[in-house]
């Protein structure tokens, strides 16, 4: 077995090993990060993700593209042809966006709570703590392949649970962050964030909530789900 088989094999070990023992994993990754792999990860995610953005785009039917077009004027196959490149385009933008963002949050937290770890450290440890969303964006798009156009329109059609605008679009906004493959990933972040800037379990969790409360309300004016 040659050194990049030998390679490939370790990457998927650590893998695997951050949901299985994340500590001991990310004690180890620690001893010798490596951002690359975090980010080639990161990228996995965010491709799968793009491509089951695009196949549900292209389930939903023309007479939701009919309603949407501005002055009727857009032929309503062009512009699912469109939505279905600018979602994908959204879906890898998004993934990559809560990584960087998220690990600037935890850091600057984590600085002003005494933690000592570095943001180069954090991304590296962000990108392994993102495994369950890998197992998400892959359940993602295996259902993009299999759901109907009718279960695809409800799914993509916004929550309401108020006659106000803003409410609801904070309600969807969270429900888009916190799915139970988030909240996983964010149990991981902890860890991660205890590791890095060896604080207290209590403090990185504080850490960690309150990043992801701010990413939360980010994502009301911004591309992210």
């Amino acid at each position: 077995m040659n050194k990049r088989e030998n390679g490939k094999l370790s990457f998927i070990k650590e893998i695997i090993g951050c949901i299985i023992s994340p500590q001991s994993s990310f004690k180890s990754i620690l001893e010798k990060p490596s951002l690359i792999k975090a980010t080639a990860l990161i990228l996995v995610i965010a491709l799968v993700a793009a491509w089951a953005s695009f196949n549900y785009t292209g389930k939903l039917p023309l007479s939701f593209f009919a309603d949407q077009r501005p002055g009727g004027i857009v032929n309503p196959e062009q512009l699912r042809q469109g939505s279905m490149t600018i979602n994908a385009m959204l879906g890898l933008i998004s993934i990559f966006g809560i990584w960087i963002i998220s690990s600037a949050l935890i850091h600057g937290l984590s600085s002003r709570f005494g933690g000592k770890g570095t943001f180069r450290n954090m991304l590296t440890l962000g990108g392994y703590a993102s495994t369950p969303l890998l197992i998400q964006q892959v359940l993602r798009l295996a259902d993009s392949f299999t759901a109907s156009q009718g279960e695809v329109l409800q799914l993509v059609t916004d929550f309401q649970i108020s006659a106000h605008p803003l409410l609801n679009t904070i309600a969807n906004a969270t429900m888009n962050i916190f799915t139970i493959f988030r909240l996983w990933s964010i149990v991981l972040l902890v860890v991660a964030i205890h590791e890095n800037y060896n604080m207290s379990t209590a403090r990185s969790i504080a850490v960690a909530a309150i990043s992801f409360i701010l990413v939360a309300f980010l994502s009301i004016f911004l591309p992210l789900k």
